[in-house]
């Protein structure tokens, strides 16, 4: 993008920490402007960076694509020097992040935190840019920012400001379930134009959480599907995110803790995170091989509290990123050296979930509000249908709890060499390879044993992200199969063959569960499913041998 009017606006602005810059002004985001009493719109982020790049900072800033709406979704690149390619950032040494804020519209603490950290390597942060290459895009859910109705109507657990966006984008999808499927223009220009180009070592996602009323200014959490390569994921589970955790209390007096929520918030048994699914981003970037955090701060704390926690982990999830730059990068190889090899049979080929169940840490304290149930002449505590609400006291309370923060398999598949599509799939082809996944066709047919599903079809009677999914399970029958021309095969022996497995094996939670499949199987959405039927991916117990081409 370049500087347009919208830079020359007349925006208050800060000086510039440190000096260094031709004009020694910076801008302010909407939410300092006004005192953190309204947030940013889509086009007054984009006249913050059109500003911030006019006065010299260290960013090129760009469109990742555009939304259903016709919105511009902002990319920011900041590096110095300038880095505008992943071949150049890797030639000089430097490790790659991104940071996402406001996917869901409502969610703004993230956005303005995020621009604050952009304005801060203009000056005082730049160093950072010695080690990093940071990727931004700060308001990644335009249309959904941009559609502000009051706090009360589009976010009524949270704490300002008077009007915010909602959680939905243009085509009403949630963003934060749309990674697999890709159904959305979002969606789809970040797997191109951020994961597949610049395969980010590390992802981080701004959220503010709603549920749970506990004693903690923000919340985390890992990538959580357990078939992700271990290594990335545990480093920062178990390393990165237990430093952050005491850096944020030690430095800033801000209590952090791991995501989670509460069953029964009167009398509470556990400590439970969120669900493992990968097409939520985190797990997502996790079955990549790659580094991800999700950012949930406080729904109850006020707005400009919100934000500076936000702003305050991210700076120093860049801090620890800039100082543990080189075993980041040796892990993501790892990652990619073995998930290759699993998938060729050189290295023992894991058994990995098709469903799960909760683990646990242990028990620790937990910070929960005391909340009691109102009398029963409480007019706040009736909700819809005379149901009685849980009212908060205010007082804040150290529960030891058992702190389920991961999951475990409950039901696994072998990991295979490969699947095969029908010679027809080619928009199933084309998806995977959207994901950065390398697919081949088979240019002559192929004869191998193989395992097929014959598998029991039912759907979930109530509709979700416009899907009513698809519950399949049934037998595998392992025999001879003369396999057509035009077939495609997906080998799970490459970088993503695990992203492969989660994608496409059939009775776990991948494009089949999104009714991908639905029309090879003669089959439709109705009550109680159908008779038994063949899926149409086919499991390979090694690689073909037939001649084949990569599908562009």
């Amino acid at each position: 993008m370049t500087v347009s009017l919208r830079g020359l606006l007349a925006l208050l602005t800060v000086t510039a920490p440190g000096g260094g810059l031709a004009a020694q002004t910076l801008p302010q985001t909407a939410a300092e402007r006004t005192g953190y009493a309204s947030t940013s719109t889509n086009a007054e982020v984009g006249a913050f960076l059109d500003s911030l790049q006019l006065a010299g900072a260290p960013i090129a800033v760009s469109e990742l694509g555009t939304t259903a709406l016709g919105k511009p979704i902002y990319f920011v690149i900041a590096s110095d020097p300038a880095v505008t390619s992943p071949g150049e950032a890797a030639a000089a040494g430097k490790l790659v992040i991104y940071l996402q804020g406001n996917i869901h519209g409502g969610e703004v603490e993230g956005k303005e935190a995020v621009l604050a950290v952009l304005r801060e390597l203009a000056g005082a942060r730049r160093d950072l840019l010695q080690k990093l290459v940071i990727l931004v895009a700060p308001d990644y859910n335009a249309d959904g920012n941009d559609a502000f109705d009051p706090q009360a109507t589009n976010r009524s657990e949270q704490n300002g400001p008077e009007l915010v966006g909602r959680r939905p984008d243009g085509l009403n999808l949630d963003l934060n379930r749309d990674y697999f499927k890709a159904e959305a223009p979002e969606t789809r220009a970040s797997l191109a134009r951020v994961y597949d180009t610049w395969d980010p070592a590390l992802m981080v996602d701004l959220h503010t959480t709603d549920g749970t009323r506990h004693g903690y200014l923000l919340t985390y959490s890992p990538p959580l599907d357990p078939n992700g390569p271990p290594g990335p994921t545990l480093f920062v589970r178990d390393q990165m995110l237990p430093a952050l955790r005491k850096t944020l209390q030690d430095k800033y007096h801000e209590a952090i803790f791991d995501y989670g929520n509460v069953d029964n918030p009167v009398e509470p048994r556990s400590w439970d995170t969120y669900a493992p699914l990968g097409w939520y981003g985190t797990n997502y970037v996790g079955l990549r091989g790659r580094m991800a955090i999700l950012s949930e701060a406080y729904s109850h704390a006020d707005f400009k509290t919100r934000v500076q926690v936000t702003h305050d982990f991210l700076v120093e999830i860049l801090n620890y990123a800039a100082l543990h730059a080189d075993e980041i990068r040796r892990l993501e190889r790892e990652a990619d050296r073995q998930t290759t090899l699993e998938g060729a049979g050189l290295a023992l080929r894991p058994a990995l979930a098709v469903t799960y169940k909760l683990g646990s840490r242990g028990v620790e304290p937990v910070v929960l509000e005391v909340m009691k149930p109102p009398d029963s002449t409480s007019v706040r505590g009736r909700v819809g249908g005379g149901r009685q609400q849980l009212l908060p006291t205010g007082e804040l309370r150290a529960y030891r709890l058992p702190v389920n923060d991961r999951f475990v398999d409950s039901l696994t598949r072998p990991l295979p060499a490969g699947y095969y599509l029908p010679p027809a799939a080619g928009e199933i082809a084309a998806l995977l390879r959207l994901h950065g996944i390398h697919v081949q066709r088979l240019t002559a047919e192929w004869t191998d044993t193989v395992e097929t599903l014959v598998a029991q079809i039912s759907w979930a009677p109530r509709e979700f992200q416009g899907h009513h999914q698809v519950i399949i399970g049934g037998t595998w029958v392992t025999a001879p199969r003369t396999l057509p021309g035009g077939t495609h095969f997906v080998s799970t022996a490459q970088p993503l063959g695990r992203l492969v497995f989660s994608l496409l094996e059939p009775e776990g939670n991948g494009l089949a569960r999104w009714g991908a499949f639905d029309r090879y199987l003669g089959t439709e959405f109705g009550p109680g499913g159908g008779a038994a039927v063949e899926f149409p991916v086919v499991r390979a117990r090694r690689a073909p041998r037939a001649p084949a081409r990569s599908r562009p």
